[in-house]
């Protein structure tokens, strides 16, 4: 009878609850391999609809396969390039370091190396302050540069970097440093 109490007690529970777990787990296991290719679709349809908006002259895009700029390993670092395929120019997308971590930002280069657009796809940085360089407002002033003077926002004549969103500000920055940078390094679009 005392073995009998232990199983009920002890035992059983355990069972009980590593079926539930194995069951869960099963059904979590299915949920993914169904969703994730959606997921996938979705990730791809909605980066080439923003790579429309910053280079409305290209009509597909193709990925570069060639050598990605790391400008400072797990920092500053181009994760894709996307060159147009009537070679109206190219779409970097720039993983920065910024405030709240890293920021994914995507630059448009036409095929006369000048900045076409650059928006900010992902980020963690602080609402209502270090988004405030996140701005189409803001971004809007690198359309047309086709290098910059500095490395930092703030030391480049050409860019009013945010006041209380320095770091932000940089991060953007950087990126646009790395996407021009790639695009150098692939001698432009041909």
């Amino acid at each position: 009878m005392k073995n009998n109490k232990t199983f009920q007690e002890y035992i059983a529970p355990i069972v009980v609850l590593v079926g539930i777990c194995l069951v869960i787990t099963a059904a979590l296991a299915a949920t993914y391999g169904v969703s994730k290719p959606i997921i996938d679709e979705n990730t791809k349809k909605t980066a080439d609809k923003v790579r429309s908006e910053l280079l409305p002259a290209a009509d597909s895009f193709t990925e570069y396969d060639g050598k990605l700029v790391v400008e400072e390993k797990d920092k500053v670092f181009v994760e894709n390039c996307y060159v147009a395929n009537n070679k109206t120019g190219a779409v970097m997308t720039v993983k920065s370091k910024s405030f709240g971590g890293l920021l994914t930002a995507m630059v448009g280069i036409d095929n006369q190396g000048n900045l076409t657009g650059v928006k900010i796809t992902n980020h963690s940085d602080t609402p209502g302050l270090g988004t405030k360089a996140m701005v189409p407002e803001y971004l809007a002033q690198y359309k047309g540069l086709n290098k910059l003077e500095d490395v930092t926002a703030k030391a480049d004549p050409q860019i009013n970097h945010v006041t209380g969103a320095s770091i932000s500000s940089n991060g953007i920055h950087y990126a646009v440093f790395a996407a021009l940078h790639q695009y150098s390094e692939m001698g432009g679009v041909k």
